[in-house]
């Protein structure tokens, strides 16, 4: 009972420290190249666009097709569970 604790240290220690590494490496090349990277993201943006305006603007001018998506996924996941509930009840034999 007293090698459990010693594992479960080695190896918290062995999966956390590579990736505390890893991440300080990360967010130092991310320091680093910031501006390089954004301008990377802004032209691919513009690259890979219909029109060229960037990914933004294209999803801003197709957000109510897609709100009206969500919302009417949502009126029939509500009718659903609201239909579920009394099949369940009524049907005593399935359990």
């Amino acid at each position: 009972m007293r090698k459990v604790p010693f594992v479960t240290v080695f190896w918290t220690f062995a999966l956390a420290i590579p990736f505390t590494i890893l991440a300080l490496g990360g967010v130092a090349y991310i320091d680093l190249h910031f501006s390089e990277i954004a301008a990377a993201i802004t032209s691919f943006n513009a690259a890979t666009s219909a029109t060229g305006r960037g990914w933004l603007t294209e999803l801003s001018e197709r957000s109510p097709e897609l709100m009206g998506m969500v919302v009417g996924l949502a009126v029939m996941l509500t009718i659903y569970l609201f239909l579920q509930q009394p099949a369940k009840a009524g049907n005593p034999s399935k359990k």
